[in-house]
């Protein structure tokens, strides 16, 4: 006859042999045998009992059921798993029913495990902590041969469903980075350029039309610029982080169900975020407007700020996506960070110089240096500043996929 054995191989044991039928657990006086244990729920599990073995099914306790520390919702047990309801260990034996080989590939969905990741919400969770019960994505995990560990805990992580094909994570930083010029033309990446590329012209022209027709020019410019540079901030944020989880497409364009998550959190995320990184420049280059003439000093200054400026905002722009909050431009954060990775990040400020570069360029220089109307190189300017951008976010999921041992952003 199958039985479990409670608290077993210590001095308070005991026995519940299983019959045929159903058999409630718990700590209510109405379960079939009751377990007092606070961690218990009243009605935490039941099991069925038949003759072709036994199948346990969790009955929506509070603190789960798990087998072989697997959080399940309905499992078959085999001879010799060890089950926990709460923090009351139990252990399954019978002579019938054999021991469970396990099998590659499979994978146990649990039952009461979060839906999305506890650091990045937009993240479905892939990984349980059987320890701390937190659910993580593949980005908050630390890999070992071939396993996945809790960060904070360091035990292994059960699988909540399986991990995506990684961009050769076995390769270096630079030897992927390569490929990131490639990576906004794959699959529908020319479409989407060429989508947002005509979404900063409409920009443009609203601008265009508010010289004209102030009131509703004006509105039209504010509403467009919001929507403009929310939306465009969380598509390259959502390159950062599927880049890092080792995606090797281009997400889609942002769900505008949730219009408050998908564009103004984004837009409020990117103002404060050159606020902060470029602060010393737009302090200086105000004093200077209304001081006038302020001295060699000045121009030095100013210089000196965007420069350091232009250094931390890929970093921080970063640490912003992979937390989706603000409060990762902590300069405690991202200072270590930096000079933890200063070569494969020296990369990803170059190119970033060069899109400000180029960004200026294609506003002031190309329309009178190529003779053309205004409209063609602001076209190309968007098209191909998009494409540039596309590669930066795309460098720096890169530099989390390799680097996120080195960095540790989600060790706590």
């Amino acid at each position: 006859m199958p039985r479990l054995i409670v608290n077993p191989g210590t001095e308070n044991a005991w026995e519940i042999p299983l019959q045929p039928g159903a058999i409630s657990l718990g700590r209510g006086p109405e379960n079939t045998f009751p377990i007092e244990h606070p961690s218990v729920s009243s009605a935490h599990c039941q099991l069925t009992v038949t003759d072709s073995g036994v199948v346990i099914k969790d009955l929506g306790s509070v603190n789960g059921t798990f087998v072989n520390d697997a959080m399940v919702d309905e499992a078959p047990l085999f001879n010799g798993q060890t089950i926990r309801l709460g923090d009351v260990v139990l252990q399954f034996e019978s002579d019938q029913i054999p021991r469970a080989r396990p099998i590659p590939g499979v994978v146990v969905q649990p039952q009461a495990a979060a839906a999305f990741c506890k650091f990045h919400p937009h993240a479905v969770a892939q990984f349980l902590c059987p320890k701390c019960r937190k659910s993580f994505c593949d980005l908050c995990v630390n890999r070992r041969q071939g396993r996945y560990f809790c960060r904070a805990c360091g035990v292994a992580c059960l699988h909540l469903k399986p991990p995506p094909a990684q961009a050769a994570p076995d390769k270096s930083f630079f030897s992927q980075a390569c490929g990131a010029f490639r990576y906004p033309l794959k699959g529908d990446g020319v479409v989407l350029l060429i989508c947002g590329g005509i979404m900063f012209l409409l920009i443009d022209g609203a601008t265009f039309v508010a010289k004209y027709a102030f009131i509703y020019g004006l509105i039209a410019v504010i509403f467009l610029t919001i929507f403009g540079i929310g939306y465009l901030t969380r598509f390259l944020q959502n390159i950062v982080v599927t880049s890092a989880r080792g995606e090797n497409e281009m997400p889609d364009w942002p769900d505008l169900t949730d219009y408050s998550s998908e564009v103004t959190a984004p837009f409020f995320q990117t103002l404060g975020l050159v606020a902060f990184c470029f602060a010393p420049a737009i302090g200086l280059t105000i004093y200077a407007f209304h001081a006038g003439e302020g001295g060699a000093w000045l121009g030095w200054a100013t210089t000196a700020s965007i420069f350091f400026g232009a250094i931390y905002f890929p970093m921080a722009f970063m640490a912003v996506a992979m937390f989706d909050s603000l409060g990762a431009v902590n300069p405690l954060l991202l200072i270590p960070s930096i000079l933890k990775i200063p070569k494969e990040y020296a990369l990803a400020i170059v190119l970033f110089v060069v899109i400000l570069i180029l960004r200026w360029l294609g506003e002031t220089v190309l329309p009178d240096l190529l003779g053309i109307p205004y409209i063609l190189p602001s076209i190309f300017a968007n098209f191909f500043g998009l494409y540039l951008l596309a590669v930066e976010m795309r460098i720096l999921g890169l530099l989390y996929l390799t680097k996120k041992d080195e960095l540790g952003w989600f060790g706590d």
